[in-house]
């Protein structure tokens, strides 16, 4: 309840948010608290697709191969 209570007590200059006026947000900081997406770095992204494609590109080459001896044997 001590926060809220000194919250009470501010002027009507810091509680304004135009120009030339003590704010309680400062416009500095605004900037640092947006999210930002992470990046992936290059030298992880291609092992990650390395790993990910080797799979479905071996099941692909599978599947085309028992399709292709299965044409040559009917």
């Amino acid at each position: 309840m001590k926060s809220i209570s000194s919250l009470d007590g501010l002027s009507l200059e810091s509680r304004n948010f135009g120009a030339g006026h003590a704010t309680l947000f400062p416009a500095v900081n605004a900037r640092s608290r947006v999210r930002r997406r992470d990046v992936l770095p290059l030298r992880e992204a291609i092992p990650l697709w390395f790993a990910v494609s080797s799979p479905l590109i071996g099941m692909l080459i599978g599947f085309l191969g028992a399709w292709f001896v299965t044409w040559l044997t009917s």
